[in-house]
Parts: C-alpha cells; sequence; structure tokens
C-alpha cells in the first residue's frame, strides 16, 4: 500500500491517480481518507475530539443517553409498569464549501532543503493548514464576526459561541487566575454528575498560557509531584481530569467536556488542482473541501469559563 507522503504526493501533483482533467481533481476515497488522517494526525485538538466522515453535505448524528437505575424487580408473568428513562438527542452537521489557495514558488520546489521530496513536503503542510485551520474553525468560528479574518471566522460558528449561547451549557465567570484553586473547582462543580465517571477522557481545554499558570501553581507544593512538573514542563491532571493546552483557545475561555463531546464534519468529497503560472514562476495549488466546523453533542455536558 501507498505511503501517506506518496498518496498526498499524487493527489496533489498527478492527474493519473485522479479523476478529472488537467493537474488534479477529485480524491479517490483512499487519498481523501490518508488526507483527513495527515490533518487529525498533526492537529492535536482534532486528533483529541472527534471528526466524523460525511458522505453528503449533511448527516444527521443521533445519541442516547440512558438514565440510572434501570434495573427492576421481575415478576412472573407481569409487564413492567416503567420503562427504563433515555434521552435521545439530535445533532446535524451540514458541511459548507471552504477553499484553501497556495502559491509555491520554483525556486523552493527546486532549491529546498528537502530536494527531492520537496513536492511531498508540500503536500503535508497543505493538509496540515487544513487542520489547523478547521481545529481554529471549530473554536473560534463565529458567522457574526466583524473585523480581522471576518471571512474566515463567518465561515461557521465555532464551539465557543454555541457554548456561551446555549441555554443548556454550564458557565463559570472567571474573575481571577486563580485556576487550580478557583475556576477548575467552580467549573467541576457545575458539571452534573452523570457526565463525572469517566475523567479519563474528561478535559480542561485551554490556552497554553493558562496551561502554564495551573502547572506553576502545582510547582509551588513542595512534593516531588511538583518539581516533577517544573523539570518536565508536563500538564497535570485536575481531580483526575487532564489539563489540555490548545493553540486557538483564547485566553480568557476555559472549556470542561468529555472529548468525545466536540465533534467537527469533515465530507469527504475533495478536490485538489495545482496549476503553473509562467509570467510569475510558480505552482498555484488550490483545495477545496466541504466541513462543519463543529458541533456540542450533550450541550449538559459542558462547561465554559470566561469573563461575562
Amino acid at each position: 500500500m501507498s505511503s501517506n507522503r506518496q498518496l498526498m504526493k499524487d493527489a496533489i501533483t498527478s492527474s493519473d491517480t485522479i479523476t478529472g482533467t488537467g493537474k488534479g481533481g477529485r480524491l479517490n476515497p483512499e487519498q481523501a481518507k490518508k488526507f483527513i488522517s495527515y490533518m487529525t494526525d498533526n492537529t492535536a485538538f482534532l486528533k483529541d475530539t472527534r471528526l466524523e466522515q460525511m458522505n453528503a453535505p449533511e448527516k444527521q448524528l443521533d445519541f442516547l443517553l440512558i438514565g440510572s437505575r434501570l434495573i427492576r424487580k421481575a415478576t412472573e408473568a407481569t409487564s413492567p409498569s416503567e420503562l427504563a428513562s433515555a434521552n435521545i438527542t439530535r445533532k446535524e452537521l451540514r458541511s459548507v464549501k471552504v477553499r484553501l489557495a497556495a502559491d509555491i514558488t520554483t525556486e523552493f520546489s527546486e532549491d529546498n532543503i528537502e530536494g527531492q521530496s520537496g513536492r511531498d513536503k508540500i503536500a503535508h503542510d497543505l493538509a496540515q493548514q487544513f487542520g489547523n485551520d478547521l481545529a481554529d474553525l471549530m473554536l473560534n468560528g463565529d458567522t457574526a464576526a466583524t473585523g480581522d479574518d471576518v471571512s474566515f471566522l463567518t465561515i461557521g460558528d465555532g464551539i465557543i459561541k454555541q457554548a456561551k449561547t446555549s441555554a443548556d451549557t454550564h458557565r463559570v465567570k472567571i474573575t481571577n487566575t486563580d485556576y487550580k484553586g478557583t475556576i477548575f473547582p467552580e467549573m467541576l462543580k457545575l458539571m452534573p454528575n452523570k457526565f463525572k465517571n469517566d475523567r479519563q477522557n474528561m478535559r480542561f481545554y485551554c490556552s497554553g498560557t493558562v496551561a502554564d499558570a495551573y502547572v506553576l501553581s502545582v510547582t509551588n507544593r513542595e512534593t516531588s509531584l511538583g518539581d516533577d512538573t517544573l523539570t518536565t514542563g508536563r500538564f497535570d491532571k485536575f481531580l483526575g481530569i487532564k489539563v489540555f493546552p490548545v493553540e486557538y483557545m483564547p485566553d480568557d475561555v476555559i472549556i470542561l467536556t468529555h472529548k468525545d463531546n466536540l465533534v467537527a464534519g469533515v465530507q469527504r468529497d475533495m478536490k485538489v488542482y495545482s496549476q503553473f503560472n509562467q509570467r510569475k514562476d510558480l505552482t498555484e495549488y488550490t483545495m477545496y473541501m466541504r466541513l462543519d466546523p463543529g458541533k456540542i453533542v450533550w450541550d449538559d455536558a459542558l462547561v465554559i469559563a470566561y469573563p461575562f
């Protein structure tokens, strides 16, 4: 089987392995799968959360939450008088068309330190940039945004906006930077008990600045754990929940939830084209994809902290 790098190289630089005419076209299913794998493997936040592959512009996601204390005493020849409580929530992923355009000079292709693997490097970097942008959009997208990067941010509403505007999420007001003693405990207190059992897969998603501040607060303890944290830079857990720094998270926003409670959608119908511009002596790469920036699965299972 072809390597990831070779598949991406074929997808971008060859018309032989892609349906369509000219330099590029629609990625075949294997190429699309590898492209998505490239995106997630090189973007920590996407790799930690859920990325749904879509076969059409819309995809229904149905989720079932079973209530507690389901078993009852059984009486022979008697139907149960009550049924188990179950909550079903439906979220819909709706993809929108996006484009990434990049110009690569001939000098770079010929002279870069990657040598003959330069085109592989281009393929890898374009896939990684798509992943980085999707992670950024998944958090910060806002269809009502104005000002800088408005054409990017208005692609769709991200998790932060959804969490702030939902009637079912939980909110903690940030008034200080005492993450260990105040903010994290308050957030965990607001999380409903039914969602607290799987702490191994729960996350405090925050910026690197917040994560660093929390680590420094842990090192104030005169213990071997504090010394180890300061030496290794490892992000310690808070009451069994991982503190997860995300590059694109604002410094004044923290999200507590299960990692599978955040989902983005990527449609596998992708197109990649390349065209050499003789006058400018560069190659124009253009990639098209359809995606849904992200959804919160269970709003009740998310706590957001921010100034308000």
